[in-house]
């Protein structure tokens, strides 16, 4: 055999040998990443998760009807559906669509990634690995694969959108990637209205690039998203004209921009230092790309970057795609407030990428390169190592736990017994844990829907600027006087989601100091959830 053809079976057994080793070390990464998305599913449910469940819970026509109310996100309740059927409505189940997605996402984000950086060459892969290891540990995306929202499939509808896009321009007759492309950016925007419009900014830098031929493509799959959208569009019309969904978020100021910085970085493990030196780390390794670029032309030894032009593009892409997103909410808030950490969850693969490129680029070919790759290494150990950390410390955070207060309710109250409930917004919260407060049918009851009967006892109130038809709170002492003489002298107060700058704390309101003056007074209190009992009541 002629010692060429030897030597290209030689090269293509280490390419297909490389290959099956990448594929089980993307096998190991995805099985950790999904690992660290199981490991607080047992916790309570949030009132916003309890939601999700509600809708899934009518039937489909129905559902659809009702996203005239709850136009964001909803993709989730259209995929549990059809498990709510199958399996039940336990806690684990209603979250296993965001860990699978929270897991998949890994994966895809190796892929996007490779496609974003070149696709061949050793530093497409490096960026793609470590892009890749970055979102597995990530806390922010560990959170919220372990929550039954959308916001697990905006980061993997995100990662496919991005990567099909680089495809397709770099090969512009694949329809398959115009469409894949079209899918992943429908699916952004039915999980969250805001996602889709932020994801334009990186990706027209990206298409600018291309030529006009490109841009037309591009601008023809933005009109087919449009016709997709057209649903999504209708119903968020019809929710807005009912309410105000984000009335409780506040202004732009320092305390919200330290919020953003500590959730991206540091997820829910309460610890400030990790967000702080995680953007540090990640600051330096940016600003040590950018110089090394910078230099390029200015080696000594005349060896200029030739990539150095396409590198430039790569950075400034997932700079838009990590950092605008989150910035344009910030802006906007401080007149019309709409920004929350996790509104801007788009920009969370964008961030892995931007770090991953900065990263790469650090140890690219150039003066001090050992030195630069050591401290190159370093930055991403430091991120790796202070992600799991916080990994670890979030594993015990709860947002409320309802089961103490609803074990409580379910021994001891009364059916039909008054029962203050401030605000209204968690009744489906307070009928997941104790079936007293569902419909007859089963269903957990949302008042502002009005599709079901509320509970018998059950009595509303809500923010000021809140949204249903119950009265604004917190209770007077003559509403809950009237209660406890309907109630025998016997009268429940629920407090949760309360938002005290909207309406004062009703913990220390007329009510419960007319309830502590007249009544024989018990209070039970557990994450998020307050909740007294009053009898005897003069």
């Amino acid at each position: 055999m002629p010692e060429a053809a030897l030597a290209w079976r030689s090269t293509r057994a280490r390419a297909a040998s490389s290959a099956r080793v990448e594929a089980w070390a993307l096998v190991a990464l995805t099985a950790l990443a999904l690992w660290l998305r199981t490991t607080s599913l047992s916790r309570g449910l949030f009132t916003d998760e309890l939601y999700s469940v509600a809708l899934a819970q009518r039937g489909f026509g129905h559902m659809l009807v009702l996203f005239g109310y709850e136009a964001n996100g909803t993709l989730y309740s259209i995929v549990l559906w059809p498990l709510l059927r199958l399996f039940g409505d336990g806690e684990q189940l209603v979250r296993l669509p965001s860990v699978i997605a929270g897991a998949a996402s890994v994966p895809t984000m190796w892929w996007a990634a490779r496609e974003l950086a070149g696709r061949s060459g050793v530093g497409a892969r490096a960026v793609a690995w470590l892009a890749a290891v970055l979102l597995a540990v990530n806390p922010m995306a560990v959170w919220y694969s372990q929550e039954a929202r959308a916001y697990a499939f905006v980061v993997l509808a995100a990662c496919v959108a991005f990567g099909s896009l680089a495809r397709a321009l770099r090969r512009p007759d694949a329809r398959g990637a115009w469409v894949a492309y079209v899918l992943a950016m429908a699916a952004m925007a039915y999980c969250d209205l805001l996602a889709a419009p932020l994801a334009l900014p990186a990706q027209l830098l990206l298409v600018g690039s291309r030529g006009r031929r490109a841009r037309g493509r591009w601008l023809r799959a933005l009109c087919a998203l449009l016709v997709c959208c057209l649903p999504l569009l209708v119903a968020a019309g019809i929710s807005r004209s009912r309410r105000d969904a984000l009335y409780w978020l506040p202004k732009t100021d320092r305390s919200l921009v330290e919020l953003a910085v500590q959730e991206f970085a540091a997820g829910f493990a309460k610890v400030n230092a990790i967000g702080w030196a995680s953007l540090l780390v990640g600051a330096v390794l940016v600003a040590c790309a950018a110089w090394r670029l910078r230099r390029a032309d200015a080696d000594a030894d005349g060896d200029a970057d030739p990539d150095r032009g396409a590198a430039r593009l790569r950075l400034a892409v997932a700079a838009t795609w990590g950092l605008l997103p989150a910035a344009l909410l910030l802006a906007v808030s401080f007149v019309e407030p709409v920004f929350w950490p996790r509104y801007a969850i788009v920009s969370l693969p964008g961030l892995c990428l931007l770090v991953a490129l900065a990263a790469e680029r650090t140890f690219a070919r150039g003066r001090s390169r050992a030195l630069a790759g050591a401290l190159a290494g370093a930055c991403v150990a430091a991120l790796v190592a202070l992600a799991l950390f916080a990994d670890s410390r979030q594993v015990g955070e709860i947002q409320e736990q309802w089961a103490p207060v609803a074990a409580w309710l379910r021994a001891e109250r009364q059916p039909g017994q008054p029962t203050i409930v401030d605000n209204a917004l968690v009744l489906p919260s307070l009928g997941y844990y104790d079936p007293a407060f569902r419909a007859p049918d089963g269903e957990l009851v949302v008042q502002e829907w009005g599709d079901e009967p509320l509970p018998a006892g059950f009595v509303g109130y809500k923010d000021r600027t809140g949204y249903g038809s119950v009265p604004d709170g917190p209770p007077g002492a003559a509403r809950i006087a009237a209660l406890a003489r309907r109630g025998g002298g016997t009268v429940w107060m629920i407090v949760a989601e309360v938002d005290d700058q909207l309406q004062g704390d009703p913990r220390d309101g007329a009510a419960v100091s007319w309830a502590r003056r007249h009544c024989h007074v018990e209070v039970r209190e557990s994450v998020g959830v307050w909740a007294l009992r009053a009898t005897r009541c003069r």
